[in-house]
């Protein structure tokens, strides 16, 4: 059975009526746009801005006071399988000026998936002082005890240690992962506060706010993962070293393509989970679906984006305006993504289509 995605067409009802009755194609994209509105909150007013050509990203509401949670989406003039065959590429797809470095993981991965990752000299500082409890990176408890029990920091080769036993932890974790899936957990044992990446995950996940709630095949997926049988299902487990706020930090994240049933007005539901973050996040998941506009004379997919992360900087006395800050910048900052992706594929798929026999 492929995924069933929620949402009845009989939604078009919060739609201002947009069509004129005997039109077919304005019809279909009613259709489109009524499943997008009832999934994802949109108005009327968002889809003439987004058929304006603008990208629209607004803040969703969060079930945990330390969650941030983002909504994005934009027209994009492509199909959706030329997006999903450049996201498995997912090195190209993510090339920015914020992705420092990225790798993807194979089935089994190995050691030289990883190797070129390496961390930065203010995480190198941190980690000479890094104590299980109070330490500057997210780590568990066994990793820590091995950066100090196995590296010298006085030693020329501390840094290719460090960096070692990063790229060690990083590959045990991921070939566990892929073997056992939900079984597997990473806790982060830099604070007094030990915390479960695994049950911070289920938490996020178990959320029905912002839409998320419809894609429970996606949900049963990742829980399930690697046991869950959902045919035709793409998984991928990559790395990657990003620019967030004025820091970098090293994650791994689980992504899984999804094919939507003929029925359904999405052709893709992709989600992307991350299983480690060096710093901010406590857990993260990400939703892309991928709605073709039928109405449009020329390919045209509508590409919604939904994040939920829980950040790990919301406490003590600032912690409200320190989430109002994050929330802002985050709402922003998926915006602006979104923005450049746009303009990147659809050159990209413009390119390949003015060939020979185009």
């Amino acid at each position: 059975m492929r995924l069933t995605l929620g949402g009845s067409v009989a939604a078009a009802a919060l739609l201002v009526p947009l069509v004129t009755a005997g039109s077919s194609a304005s019809s279909d994209r009613d259709v489109a746009r009524a499943y997008l509105a009832s999934t994802f909150g949109l108005t009327a007013g968002d889809f003439a801005k987004i058929d304006a050509g603008e990208v629209f990203a607004k803040g969703t509401a969060a079930g945990d006071a330390r969650d941030i949670a983002t909504f994005g989406i934009v027209r994009v003039r492509i199909t959706p399988a030329f997006y999903v065959q450049r996201l498995a590429d997912i090195a190209s797809f993510k090339k920015d000026d914020a992705v420092l470095q990225i790798g993807v993981f194979g089935r089994p991965p190995a050691l030289p998936d990883v190797e070129s990752l390496s961390l930065d000299e203010p995480d190198m500082r941190s980690l000479r002082e890094c104590r299980i409890g109070h330490c500057g990176l997210q780590l568990p408890a066994e990793t820590i005890n091995r950066f100090r029990a196995e590296v010298d920091w006085a030693g020329a080769d501390a840094r290719q240690r460090a960096n070692g036993l990063i790229h060690q932890m990083l590959l045990d974790y991921v070939k566990r992962y892929q073997q056992s899936g939900a079984g597997v957990t990473m806790q982060y044992a830099d604070r007094d506060d030990v915390i479960n990446v695994r049950n911070e995950f289920l938490s996020l996940a178990s959320s029905e706010a912002g839409g998320w709630g419809r894609f429970s095949v996606l949900r049963r997926h990742f829980v399930e993962y690697p046991s869950a049988s959902t045919p035709d299902a793409r998984d991928l487990v990559y790395w990657s070293k990003e620019i967030v706020s004025r820091k970098t930090v090293a994650s791994v994240t689980h992504l899984a393509i999804i094919p939507c049933a003929d029925s359904s007005p999405a052709a893709f539901a992709i989600g992307s989970k991350q299983i480690y973050g060096s710093h901010y996040f406590d857990a993260s998941f990400g939703l892309t679906v991928l709605v073709p506009d039928p109405s449009s004379p020329s390919p045209a997919t509508y590409v919604a984006y939904m994040n939920r992360s829980r950040v790990d900087v919301i406490g003590g006395v600032f912690g409200g305006v320190a989430k109002k800050l994050i929330a802002s910048k985050a709402r922003s900052t998926v915006g602006e993504t979104l923005g450049r992706l746009r303009t990147r594929l659809e050159r990209e798929f413009g390119a390949k289509n003015s060939g020979p026999g185009h």
